[in-house]
């Protein structure tokens, strides 16, 4: 018999204390769940957070790891704290939840919207395709910095794009020798014809690149660079959280979710840009 869990045992997070929990969690240790609708998660989602309908948790719950903790949240806290009872319930520990909701989230959320957006993994996912997809991911964000930065009048903005582009080259290494280590250099052409050969459109595997992260040139000034860069930061931030739930291999796991932070700390440097043409305005 099941003994039901009491909302005592289930931690109550503010949107601050989640946001801090989130970009210092650089184990893995939490998994953010979304236990709203379809229709709401596609209006948009938190960085990060997989989705699992209330009604269809008990059902579903195989697909939630029970060594992590678990933030829950819905659209007004109410449903992500039956989530969280339902949880306890079944077993698990450390369950948190977000407090008001979604509607008292005041920072990022990105749109789901996977007719216009594919999912750019799945749990049928490879692990090489991942890691393929990522370097993929990576370049095309290194030519939009490059192709920024040449258009940039302001000195700290130019300064922000070209560090970023190093970072994106720094990120595109990494995961190659995390792929060469998996499969052997000698089955991986050379990274920079690699770079040459990784197609837009499409990867190995079925995996499809979000419109969003294909643009390159399609921005007018600075503000709206600027603007575009945070959408690639925060869609790679998201990219890399969940893309790490679903890889087996403790070393890509922890490489995944260490780019997931960097990533997320890149968009606040991207914060700060935008702020600062903001004032001075």
């Amino acid at each position: 018999m099941r003994i039901p869990c009491s909302a005592d045992e289930v931690r109550r997070l503010s949107p601050e204390e989640m946001r801090a929990i989130l970009d210092t969690d650089k184990q893995g240790d939490y998994i953010l769940l979304d236990v709203r609708q379809p229709e709401e998660y596609e209006a948009g989602y938190i960085p990060g957070a997989i989705l699992i309908p209330l009604g269809e948790l008990e059902a579903r719950q195989e697909e939630l790891d029970q060594s992590k903790k678990i933030i829950a949240y819905c659209r007004s806290g109410h449903r992500s704290m039956a989530a969280a009872m339902t949880l306890c319930g079944l077993g698990f520990k450390d369950i948190h939840h977000l407090e008001g909701g979604i509607i008292n989230w005041h920072y990022e959320t990105i749109p789901g919207m996977p007719e216009e957006r594919p999912e750019l993994i799945a749990r049928t996912t490879d692990v090489r395709d991942i890691l393929m997809l990522a370097i993929k991911l990576e370049k095309d964000s290194w030519d939009f910095y490059m192709a920024a930065k040449d258009k940039a009048s302001l000195p700290r903005v130019r300064e922000t794009l070209q560090m970023l582009a190093d970072v994106e080259d720094d990120h595109m290494q990494r995961l190659y020798e995390c792929t060469a280590n998996l499969v052997g250099e000698k089955a991986l052409p050379p990274l920079e014809k690699l770079k040459l050969e990784l197609r837009v459109e499409h990867m190995e595997g079925g995996i499809e690149i979000s419109p969003a992260l294909a643009k390159v040139e399609e921005f007018a000034g600075e503000m709206e660079a600027l603007e575009i860069a945070l959408e690639r930061e925060f869609m790679s931030y998201d990219f890399y959280k969940r893309s790490s739930m679903l890889v087996g291999n403790p070393n890509v796991k922890t490489l995944l979710y260490e780019l997931a932070l960097e990533e997320r700390n890149h968009a606040d440097t991207l914060l700060k840009r935008v702020s600062e043409i903001v004032q001075k305005r």
